[in-house]
């Protein structure tokens, strides 16, 4: 018996699928059946979810920001003006950034269907430096509100809330906002790794870490996949002792 195995690194994290086909969620050519758009949408939302999951556990870790940019009341923009005012202060940031030598990193999300429109940003922090501070000087519009990235390497949380929280705004798409999210085109992006396994049996439904991991348990998943009716599974390793020192690579 053979099964595909594909790995994904990043950061702190390795993400596994064993499945019978090489792309999970992948219709044969031959099968005319088309999935219900309901279903469709989930597929799109959780692949939505497991590339932002990617990016930000391979870009950013311990101590970077996650702001939250809001307006004053009698302030609010429109969805478009919001997009200016938000590019406006990364190209700021970006300046501030290139005077001490350093490079912004940063992922955007902005929503505006279930609330008073605002603004999401995952910003890289500087050694040294007040990241918080800037931002607090270069947004006019409201006061920011600051987080700071867990030492876990692990923010699938994260992903599902932006996501999630996006997802009315996505399918709308009445302020030109065509994507999920922008993002800095200096992430790295994580790349896919598949091999053949052959076995004399299947796959344990219990999986084990490689050595310096832990499997996050809530992440196993054992199904049939609704496209292919093949059995696969997926979980993620997280690397032990992790103190963000794997954010950038």
């Amino acid at each position: 018996m053979a099964y595909f195995k594909t790995t994904v690194k990043a950061g702190a994290t390795i993400e596994v699928t064993k499945s019978f086909t090489k792309r999970v969620g992948v219709k044969n050519k031959r099968d005319k059946e088309k999935p219900a758009t309901e279903e469709m949408e989930k597929v799109n939302e959780k692949n939505a979810e497991r590339t932002l999951r990617l990016k930000i556990n391979a870009n950013f870790g311990v101590d970077d920001l996650f702001t939250t940019l809001t307006y004053r009341k009698d302030e609010r923009p429109t969805p478009e003006q919001a997009k200016k005012n938000v590019k406006k202060l990364i190209d700021s940031l970006r300046k501030e950034f290139k005077k001490i030598g350093e490079e912004l990193k940063y992922i955007n999300v902005t929503e505006y269907k279930n609330k008073a429109i605002h603004h999401h940003l995952i910003i890289n922090h500087i050694e040294g430096q007040d990241v918080a501070r800037m931002v607090r000087r270069l947004w006019k519009f409201g006061r920011p509100d600051f987080k700071f990235l867990d030492d876990t390497g692990q923010y699938k949380d994260l992903a599902a809330y932006l996501i999630k929280e996006t997802s009315k705004t996505y399918k709308e798409n009445d302020g030109g906002h065509k994507q999920r999210y922008s993002c800095s085109r200096n992430l790295i992006i994580p790349t896919p790794k598949t091999e053949i396994v052959k076995r004399a049996t299947k796959w344990l439904p219990d999986p084990k870490p490689i050595k310096g991991y832990y499997i996050d348990q809530d992440t196993v998943y054992n199904g049939v996949d609704p496209f292919t009716g093949r059995e696969y599974q997926r979980y993620t390793m997280v690397k032990l002792d992790y103190g963000g020192g794997g954010k950038h690579g």
